[in-house]
């Protein structure tokens, strides 16, 4: 198996491993307290763009060259998990906003990526 596709089902595995961990500690966050609802959206918007970067980070720490590339593809494979998702369970391509919601969490991953490849050992 190619090294790129590898790494980039590693990093997508771990984005969604890490997005089901940290549903879980938003969902017992908001049972147990009193957070606001503008709060708790910047709160999951800031959450997905630390776990697309670390999934970046994974992918990008697999492959060892051309982090940016790895990123792309990994970044674009979530957009286009979430976008046959919202089709599939509401009928629905794009919310308002979410195609610079997409943009920026494939930059993310592209940036993660890109310190996964530069890391030493």
């Amino acid at each position: 198996m190619n090294e790129r596709i590898r790494a980039t089902l590693y990093g997508v595995t771990g984005i969604l491993i890490l997005m089901l961990v940290g549903s879980l500690l938003i969902a017992l966050t908001v049972q147990f307290t009193s957070i606001s609802t503008s709060t708790l959206r910047w709160t999951i918007f800031i959450v997905s763009i630390l776990i697309l970067m670390t999934g970046g980070f994974i992918a990008g720490k697999k492959t060892e060259e051309k982090g940016w590339i790895t990123g792309i593809i990994v970044g674009v494979v979530y957009v286009i998990g979430v976008m046959l998702y919202q089709f599939l369970a509401q009928d629905v391509w794009l919310f308002d906003r979410q195609l610079i919601y997409f943009i920026i969490f494939v930059l993310s991953a592209t940036i993660g990526s890109m310190l996964g490849v530069n890391t030493n050992d």
